[in-house]
């Protein structure tokens, strides 16, 4: 029988370089393309969060310009009651509590999309710097206005304000107040079609009607003394709000201005 012996020769060196050189090549492409892939869609992640920043941005410039008016009149219906209060020898507390709102305006600042485009980088790929600085100027003013509007306004009317608007009301006035709150209740309108609700209502009415609420010389003096600096406070808080609340809806405004002009 007959042996075939193979003959092994070995492999040079150069066909090893070779193919670790093709190796490598494929690795490092496709560690490329990969990069490549993920810089691509986070880019176009964050041009959507911009789109949606935006869009966040001129929802706010409707809510502050709503708030702005309101804010408008609350101050000046507690400015007719600073002065019927210092000026009247006799004041009425039907028509005097009939001018203060009990309520206040929170501004709330819609920061989610840009605390997320923050957190995951997204802001670096603005390379625009005056849009980046315009954005970081608005975000800031709005946190501004929300911090004079919740934590000092709003803070300063659910205690202090209504605590000082309780001492000097009669309780009919209050009652009468409630019933007028509580009729703007959707969930109260349905239920005063019963006739036994309408009969509260109209008895809770009728509550200390023929009763005068005038208070005048030393009563009045004492109320004066310890009201209108609450109320006075109180109208500097809302005017400091609709301060911030407009300088937040200049800045959106330029914002949005420079942005579209932009064409982003």
């Amino acid at each position: 029988m007959e042996v075939h012996h193979h003959s092994h020769h070995p492999r040079k060196m150069k066909e090893y370089l070779t193919e670790f050189l093709m190796l490598f090549a494929a690795v490092s492409l496709g560690f490329f393309a990969e990069n490549i892939r993920e810089h691509f869609v986070e880019k176009e992640r964050a041009h959507e969060l911009i789109e949606s920043f935006m869009d966040d941005v001129e929802a706010n410039i409707m809510y502050t310009d709503s708030l702005i008016t309101n804010t408008q009149s609350m101050v000046m219906k507690n400015d007719s009651a600073v002065f019927y209060l210092m000026t009247s020898n006799k004041v009425n507390l039907d028509s005097f509590y009939a001018l203060l709102p009990i309520t206040s305006y929170r501004y709330l600042s819609n920061n989610e999309t840009y605390d997320q485009m923050k957190s995951s980088g997204s802001l670096r790929y603005i390379k625009d710097t005056t849009l980046l600085r315009k954005i970081i100027n608005y975000n800031n003013a709005s946190k501004a206005a929300e911090f004079r509007s919740v934590t000092q306004e709003f803070e300063y009317t659910a205690h202090e304000y209504i605590e000082g608007l309780q001492k000097w009301m009669p309780p009919s006035i209050a009652i009468k107040r409630q019933i007028s709150i509580l009729k703007n209740r959707k969930y109260f309108q349905a239920s005063i079609t019963k006739t036994q609700d309408k009969q509260m209502i109209k008895s809770l009415y009728e509550i200390d009607t023929l009763g005068s609420h005038v208070v005048s010389g030393a009563i009045l003096l004492e109320m004066r003394k310890e009201f209108v600096p609450i109320l006075t406070r109180k109208i500097f808080l809302m005017s400091a709000s609709q301060l911030y609340m407009s300088m937040a809806a200049e800045q959106a405004k330029d914002l949005l201005s420079y942005y579209h002009k932009k064409i982003y």
